[in-house]
């Protein structure tokens, strides 16, 4: 049987590239699919060039090329990435962690009845040292994949995907302080809001990332090879 050479395996890898496919985990996959199929046809038509071979196996993909795989894959590793982040989530409402955060709700909504101005200063203070540790996170990334030459979809996400998860309801919550902490009810929910984006942002900036090549062996077994 007709096989591909490694120099057709590595044109097949700069194909994926050139067809805006950055991350190598899935450049492998439509690699090794498209490689399966060119080798498939070959058993037949053995005889037939790379190139047109290469061009038919593309082809299959539609007028998207490999975008709606893209898409697939990411919204897969998504649900994966949010399924960890809940499970860290929850472990804050047991004991003894729900104690903490009972008491820090409690510290919030003192604060905020005692001076509105001082909790937005807090608040603020919290999400510019969430951008800083961003920042930190993704300058780890970006060195990373710049020695290594890969780019890996689900390390994207640890690293990078939580840009704008990690400041979610920044300025909803803002807005609710200036507006919703005149009354007891409106100053617990506050309280209760801002807690909750502050677990949230341990979690996505310091848990999970500090996990980060656990995570990623689990999710590629060949990472550890890197």
């Amino acid at each position: 049987m007709k096989q591909l050479t490694a120099e057709q395996i590595d044109q097949l890898y700069t194909f994926t590239r050139q067809h805006f496919v950055e991350h190598y985990d899935l450049q492998t996959e439509l690699v090794d699919h498209l490689a399966n199929a060119i080798e498939t046809r070959w058993v037949n038509e053995p005889n037939v060039p790379f190139e047109d071979a290469l061009q038919a196996a593309f082809k299959k993909f539609g007028v998207f090329g490999f975008s709606d795989v893209v898409e697939q894959r990411s919204k897969a590793l998504g649900k994966r990435y949010q399924k960890l982040m809940w499970g860290y989530f929850k472990t804050f409402f047991t004991v003894p962690r729900s104690l903490l955060t009972l008491a820090l709700i409690v510290c919030a909504k003192l604060i905020l009845a005692y001076n509105v101005y001082v909790m937005l200063a807090l608040y603020i203070s919290m999400q510019v040292y969430s951008l800083y540790r961003m920042s930190v996170n993704i300058k780890a990334f970006n060195q990373k994949a710049k020695e290594t030459g890969r780019k890996w979809m689900f390390e994207e996400m640890i690293f990078r995907g939580v840009t704008f998860s990690a400041l979610a309801g920044f300025w909803f919550q803002f807005g609710q302080m200036m507006y919703n902490t005149q009354s007891v009810a409106g100053q617990w929910l506050i309280a209760v809001l801002s807690v909750v984006l502050l677990l949230h942002n341990y979690i996505v900036l310091f848990i999970i990332p500090s996990k980060a090549e656990q995570y990623l062996i689990e999710t590629y077994p060949e990472y550890k090879m890197v």
